[in-house]
């Protein structure tokens, strides 16, 4: 009997691979329980390291879908905090032109009430001495001088007598004319705090628009900030999680091939090589784990185009490489088949599932999961039946494994 010239996608499948070619009955018991019990919690180390190379995977996604999109609202937000900036300063110095026109306006209604003032003190003091003079015409200084005084003497006081009269008259003058000229100001000024309150009011809705165009953004961005440092810390205990959940398998690996070697020596025949869940020289990885019970090529009077490997209904099914699905669905003796377009002609397909876990347009990624073992079309038992086909023709998988 030949060596089995194949790279294993786990320890578990060339375990029952190797198995298989094994007459236990002539293995201590023992010794068999112990390999069943390590492929056992391989087979859960290895699904766990599926999930952990799944959510890497998906993280990392999210992260540069985060990283796009952040690129994007900064693009958008740049020229939003500008225009926000701008239209706060403006509202700021149209306030403040508004608060400077308000303290003068103040200050002219002030000089308009003292100026008010001014003009009823004069009024109400001309209002006396004309009350007085009427009081006390008899006595009046220009009929006394009539009476007994020189012309000289009268000349005299009528002319300090006019010379008064002229300095009130000039003084309640002078009182209307700053009146009349505080009030045209205060006017004046009243048109221009209207039209600064006006322009302070337009500055205030353009600085609040402005202020709510760059809020969504701001908020949006902080978001995705945010989530983006939850999903980098997620990504670097996923990394951690993956190393250690890599060195159990390893080491359970190890332990598996092991026995089968220690199994195979024991009745003398050969077991297949220990391997890695790394791509092969192809670009594969293993779609599942469990034992080949039929290889590519003619079988029962025709040709099998196709791996089969036999394992546990539920066990769950893999993408061989990265690529597009474009079957999901029932396909008469394939059953529930899924296949992925690689590019460049090349495709592989997944039949007899129990359940598919894609859909027809999802990207998957190598190692991605895709279904689960199952006995669905023409299928004598649970078992996964791989093909690679380039340019529609069937090859037989092995070498792309």
């Amino acid at each position: 009997m030949t060596r089995i010239p194949i790279r294993a996608a786990s320890a578990a499948a060339l375990a029952l691979a190797g198995l298989a070619l094994i007459p236990t009955g002539a293995v201590a018991p023992d010794i068999v329980e112990r390999k069943q019990a390590v492929d056992q919690r391989l087979y859960g180390a290895e699904a766990r390291l599926r999930a952990a190379i799944n959510r890497q995977s998906v993280l990392t996604t999210d992260i540069a879908t985060i990283n796009r999109r952040l690129r994007e609202v900064d693009a958008r937000l740049k020229p939003l905090v500008a225009r926000r900036d701008a239209a706060v300063d403006a509202h700021r110095m149209a306030a403040g032109t508004l608060a400077q026109v308000n303290r003068d306006l103040s200050f002219q209604r002030g000089q308009l009430r003292m100026a008010t003032g001014r003009l009823a003190v004069q009024r109400q003091a001309l209002v006396e001495r004309l009350r007085e003079i009427y009081r006390t015409q008899d006595d009046d200084p220009l009929l006394g001088l009539l009476r007994g005084g020189s012309l000289s003497e009268l000349a005299g006081a009528a002319s300090g007598i006019e010379r008064a009269t002229d300095r009130d008259r000039d003084m309640i003058a002078s009182v209307a004319r700053y009146r009349n000229l505080t009030r045209n100001a205060t006017a004046r000024i009243a048109v221009l705090q209207e039209r600064a309150a006006a322009a302070e009011d337009r500055a205030a809705d353009r600085a609040a628009a402005a202020r709510a165009a760059a809020r969504d953004l701001d908020v949006e961005q902080r978001v995705l900030r945010r989530t983006k440092r939850v999903r980098a810390r997620m990504l670097a205990t996923i990394r951690v999680d993956r190393d250690h959940i890599e060195d159990d398998t390893k080491a359970l690996r190890e332990q598996s091939f092991a026995l089968a070697k220690r199994i195979a020596e024991i009745q003398g025949v050969p077991y297949a090589e220990p391997s890695d869940i790394t791509p092969s020289s192809a670009g594969f990885t293993w779609p599942t784990s469990g034992q080949i019970t039929s290889g590519f090529g003619p079988r029962w009077g025709r040709m099998h185009q196709g791996l089969d490997v036999a394992a546990p209904t539920g066990r769950p099914i893999t993408a061989a490489k990265s690529g597009k699905v474009i079957v999901a669905g029932w396909s008469g003796g394939y059953g529930n088949l899924v296949v992925i377009d690689h590019g460049g002609g090349l495709s592989t397909a997944y039949a007899h599932q129990s359940r598919i876990a894609v859909k027809v347009g999802d990207p998957v990624t190598q190692g991605g999961l895709i279904g689960y073992i199952g006995s669905t079309g023409h299928s004598t038992g649970p078992h996964l039946h791989f093909e690679v086909r380039v340019n529609g023709a069937a090859r037989d998988p092995l070498p792309y494994l």
